[in-house]
């Protein structure tokens, strides 16, 4: 499965949970599968409007089944349950430590 982390800097798995999901700078995806990782920059993060939908977005194209910030609006959080995305309000936390 597919779980994704809202970061605002590049730091892998070191990268702490951001208390935005929209506007976070990149998303730490993880495989826990394969336990591999990639960071890609969210597009939302500069977007005049529409921040989180352009956030969930990368998230379907990715395959993500999770995603973990520390807070989402109400527009994020009805499109994420609409497209079967779970959610999990957590901030301030190591990639690492939220995956342990």
């Amino acid at each position: 499965m597919k779980v994704a982390f809202a970061v605002d800097e590049n730091r892998g798995l070191d990268s702490l949970i951001s208390h935005r999901f929209g506007r976070a700078e990149y998303f730490v995806i993880v495989d826990t599968d394969t336990n591999s990782y990639k960071v890609v920059r969210n597009p939302g993060a500069e977007a005049r409007s529409g921040a989180a939908i352009k956030a969930i977005q990368l998230l379907i194209k990715e395959g993500v089944r999770k995603v973990y910030a520390g807070s989402f609006g109400p527009n994020a959080m009805t499109a994420l349950e609409e497209m079967g995305i779970e959610y999990v309000q957590l901030s301030g936390v190591p990639v690492k430590e939220a995956l342990s």
